[in-house]
């Protein structure tokens, strides 16, 4: 089923840069998918469904393997599989696809969230749906890089740019709050892809992102440190 989705994607790996790097992110997403013995994955955005039917590949030797795709438009005919179920649904409405897909609530061990690029809406998506990842599970998230969209480079889009780099800065801070409850790592190339592996258990809470204090001034910083040292702040 799609072979010839995995087969483009295996033959963009001799490619230049940026097909380069895309394939590798994405095979390494079916990797995994096919190496879990019967997985429940859910999908967040799906336009024309490139990792949809990669995703479908990946589960065809699986007995009871599922996948569930979620977009706010129309997307019920870019793929065909009795292992799949699309919801057009806004994907950070949680409940209304849990109430279309039941059986996420039992669990699911990968999401993967390429959808709308804000801050606001990701962290809907991902504090949403963590409790539901298993102990083990994965959360894949596209578009983290924003090099690709920096001003003179190809896809060169003030807002794009502006919105990756504070979905990165998000990201780690979510990492920085729950070190005790997931691994983070960055795939750089391409638009990049974030991977974040829940370490806690079924039904675990996050905690709020932790804000970090980012130094501006390196005069200020020596002005505090002494004032610190004389205990006058």
């Amino acid at each position: 089923m799609y072979e010839d989705k995995l087969n483009e994607y295996k033959a963009n790996l001799n490619s230049g840069n940026d097909k380069h790097f895309r394939a590798k992110h994405y095979l390494s997403m079916h990797a995994l998918i096919s190496q879990l013995e019967n997985p429940t994955m859910l999908e967040l955005g799906v336009q024309s469904g490139n990792s949809t039917k990669l995703f479908l590949n990946a589960l065809q030797d699986s007995d009871r393997g599922t996948l569930v795709s979620v977009d706010i438009a129309d997307c019920s005919t870019v793929a065909s599989s009795p292992k799949w179920t699309f919801i057009r649904s806004d994907s950070a409405d949680t409940d209304n696809i849990l109430n279309h897909a039941p059986w996420l609530k039992d669990g699911i061990d990968v999401l993967f969230i390429d959808s709308l690029h804000t801050v606001d809406h990701v962290y809907k998506e991902i504090y949403g749906f963590f409790p539901y990842l298993k102990k083990g599970g994965v959360i894949f998230m596209d578009d983290v890089d924003s090099a690709p969209y920096a001003e003179g480079e190809e896809m060169d889009s003030f807002y794009v740019e502006t919105e990756n780099r504070q979905i990165l800065n998000f990201i780690n801070c979510v990492f920085e709050a729950n070190m005790d409850r997931l691994d983070l790592s960055i795939h750089r190339g391409w638009t990049g892809l974030a991977r974040l592996d829940k370490r806690s258990d079924f039904m675990t809470q996050l905690n709020e992102p932790k804000g970090l204090k980012v130094r501006q001034s390196r005069r200020m910083w020596k002005l505090k440190r002494s004032l610190k040292k004389r205990k006058i702040i």
